[in-house]
């Protein structure tokens, strides 16, 4: 949480924060914020660059997780869903649906009945992905806009497969200064250092 956090910041004589957590990690993020706000030092969100549509794509643009399972049965009927275990309960219970769900740890329990449960750690190879897909006679693709190359084949081979993606807007990231790559979070450290040292 926010106070251990800021605690730990004073114990070890912290000056500067930079949150390189994952684009979806909202509630880490929020206490990143608060963390730094209360121990006086500068903070830094390393935000990786989101997924944009290319020729080809087909994607339902939705604001959150509950709006993605709400359009879901309009769109298909056999869902991959590539959004992490603890978004699956929001599609509990849609009627006449098939899922395939990817976790990097494998799951002992899921509250969707009869999902298809596999675990994998990216990059994932776009042909790869492909088979998958069409193994499983998936017709809908569920992701978060992660960003980044490790998850990017499933939405490339949706693109070319002709498969609907519905794709879940990132939450907002707290206010602050950010920056979208590790070499500008690094010179933005570097001149954290410098400062201090003037």
């Amino acid at each position: 949480g926010a106070a251990a956090l800021a605690d730990w910041i004073a114990a070890h004589g912290v000056t500067a924060l930079v949150d390189a957590t994952h684009p979806f990690a909202a509630g880490i993020a929020a206490n990143a914020a608060q963390a730094s706000d209360k121990a006086g030092i500068p903070r830094l969100k390393l935000v990786r660059p989101p997924w944009t549509a290319r020729d080809g794509d087909d994607w339902r643009d939705v604001a959150d997780i509950a709006a993605a399972a709400s359009l879901l049965p309009n769109v298909g009927k056999s869902a991959f869903l590539s959004i992490g275990r603890q978004e699956l309960a929001a599609f509990a219970g849609l009627a006449g649906m098939r899922f395939l769900v990817r976790t990097v740890d494998p799951l002992a329990v899921t509250p969707l009945d009869g999902a298809v449960c596999i675990a994998g750690r990216g990059p994932f190879a776009a042909d790869d992905e492909a088979t998958l897909l069409r193994a499983h006679e998936i017709d809908v693709l569920v992701s978060k806009n992660a960003g980044g190359a490790a998850s990017y084949g499933k939405i490339a081979a949706a693109r070319t497969l002709g498969l609907p993606v519905i794709m879940v807007a990132r939450p907002p990231a707290p206010d602050g200064e950010t920056a979208d790559t590790i070499d500008a979070a690094r010179d933005w450290a570097l001149a954290q250092a410098n400062r201090r040292n003037i």
